[in-house]
């Protein structure tokens, strides 16, 4: 078989693939279930076949992704999606309640870092791997959140807040585990790091993410077309987001970052002209941000299900959603933010998806590197037996808290 008859089988999977997913995430949504969570089952059933097509004479179907196919897409998805979440970000909404959102920012990841470091330390018996699992635990999975909110229509101050919360909360987490993973490594291998030699990366990758976001969205700003002809900017702003994605990749940026910046200032600056815009980017990357999900479900291991250290995994996705719970609960009780708000955040956050394994598999690598490979195992086991029970209830109750707080339209609930 040629390389071009090779590349347009799998162009033809692709698109199988992405049919046969939506088709089961429709069906899914009709009896009230989620939308991602649908295709994350339709990657659990491609893999599934994929597996009993393996030992078959002829070739699998569907063809597991390259390690590139799978880079763009994962890269492209949470590129576009940290555009969904800063378009549809309101600042002038926003600003009279501001210092709540923070105090619910900080309540939320630093109650769930509290909470799962004292759990797994009491279990465990070690300060090292409870401190990396609390840093990995406090990350929410922006995807699948901001996903549900945009099929469902919601708006209101809860809907305002999530998307606050996990367009910053990542942020929180990288920079906590960047300096427990490092204190971790000092532990282990004797190698000392001065407070300073780890902020200075982080803080430039922070503000170099933040001014490429805003330089693109300054150049675009005099190509943008306002009132009922906004929809026709959609196609220059699709491409610009992927000219932020991989200028972020190439200047070792964080593109979801990058992305939400983007996003929050082009919207900022054409106020509520851009709905149409952002509705036409979202609908162009329907098939991107469909295919990232399918691999989510394509690629989770459900025989870590069946692990011993199954007991473990459990009372850290307990912990961790004690202290989601009690950390966002606490915050918004203190900052007198709306009941609807205060009620329903702990039920919103609890989703956990491409953040948490990326996190888990650096400290997996890096622990591995200087001989920790026990621990290093352990630490990848639980937090992927967390993320797939986190992506299976998290968009479900996120669901159930934008219902409860009446801001899922009524025709469509």
């Amino acid at each position: 078989m040629s390389a071009n008859e090779e590349a347009l089988i799998l162009i033809f999977e692709i698109g199988t693939v992405i049919i046969f997913s939506l088709i089961v995430a429709k069906v899914l949504s009709k009896r009230g279930i989620p939308q991602v969570l649908g295709l994350i089952f339709g990657g659990f059933f491609l893999q599934f076949l994929t597996f009993l097509t393996s030992s078959a004479p002829i070739a699998t179907f569907p063809t597991p992704p390259t390690p590139l196919i799978h880079y763009i897409v994962t890269t492209a998805a949470l590129g576009f999606i940290g555009y969904s979440i800063g378009a549809h970000l309101d600042p002038w909404k926003l600003r009279d309640a501001s210092w709540g959102l923070v105090l619910i920012l900080f309540g939320n990841t630093i109650g769930t870092f509290v909470i799962v470091t004292l759990v797994i330390t009491l279990i465990l018996q070690d300060l090292i791997i409870g401190i990396l699992l609390g840093t990995i635990a406090m990350a929410t999975a922006p995807a699948s959140t901001a996903e549900v909110i945009r099929e469902y229509k919601s708006h209101g101050s809860l809907s305002q807040t999530i998307l606050f919360l996990i367009a910053f909360d990542d942020i929180l987490t990288i920079i906590f585990f960047s300096v427990a993973i490092s204190f971790s490594e000092s532990v282990y291998s004797g190698i000392n790091l001065s407070l300073i030699e780890i902020l200075i990366p982080i803080i430039i990758e922070i503000g170099g993410s933040i001014l490429l976001g805003i330089i693109l969205a300054l150049l675009m700003k005099p190509f943008h077309i306002e009132g009922v002809e906004a929809y026709q900017s959609a196609e220059l702003v699709f491409p610009s987001v992927l000219i932020c994605i991989s200028l972020a990749g190439l200047l070792h940026l964080s593109a979801i970052l990058s992305c939400i910046v983007f996003g929050l200032t082009l919207s900022t600056m054409a106020r509520c002209e851009n709905r149409e815009c952002v509705r036409g980017v979202e609908q162009l990357s329907v098939p991107i941000i469909a295919l990232f999900f399918i691999l989510v479900g394509y690629e989770m291991d459900l025989s870590l299900l069946i692990t011993p250290i199954l007991a473990i995994i459990l009372l850290y996705f307990i912990a961790r959603v004690i202290g989601k719970t009690i950390g966002s609960y606490g915050a918004a009780y203190i900052a007198k933010m709306p009941t609807k708000v205060t009620n329903n955040i702990p039920l919103a956050l609890l989703s956990q998806a491409g953040v948490a394994l990326g996190l888990a598999a650096l400290a997996y690598t890096r622990l591995f590197a200087i001989g920790m490979e026990e621990t290093a195992i352990l630490i990848l086991d639980i937090v992927a037996v967390g993320v797939l029970m986190a992506e299976i209830l998290g968009p479900l109750l996120l669901k159930q808290a934008l219902k409860r707080s009446g801001e899922i339209p009524q025709e469509i609930r």
